[in-house]
């Protein structure tokens, strides 16, 4: 569950670093611009995001391996998305411009 908790976190600081590319691909695939205006918020707080899905993130891996114990695959690939996701919603802020770039061509 805290694994879960850490994927859902990180997927939201993911669409909080992708303030300005996530709108354009929303846009393109007929989102209305009045909900991609409501993505503003995820922006602001994103930093909020990225420190609650690390801490998510460490509480589930002390859980899973607490006491020696081995966790089930599925729970264990939860935790690697959540880190996997978290990695991507620090690094996309560097790389936007890049991708706006791409995405205009």
């Amino acid at each position: 569950m805290i694994a879960g908790g850490g994927a859902l976190s990180g997927l939201a600081a993911l669409i909080g670093t992708s303030c300005c590319v996530l709108p354009l691909v929303l846009i393109n695939l007929g989102a209305s611009t009045a909900m991609v205006s409501k993505l503003a918020f995820f922006a602001r707080v994103q930093p909020y995001f990225l420190g609650a899905s690390i801490i998510l993130i460490a509480a589930a891996v002390i859980a899973a391996f607490w006491n020696g114990r081995r966790p089930s695959k599925r729970v264990a690939t939860t935790i690697v998305l959540a880190a996997v996701l978290e990695v991507v919603a620090y690094i996309m802020p560097f790389y936007e411009p890049q991708l706006l770039r791409w995405m205009n061509q």
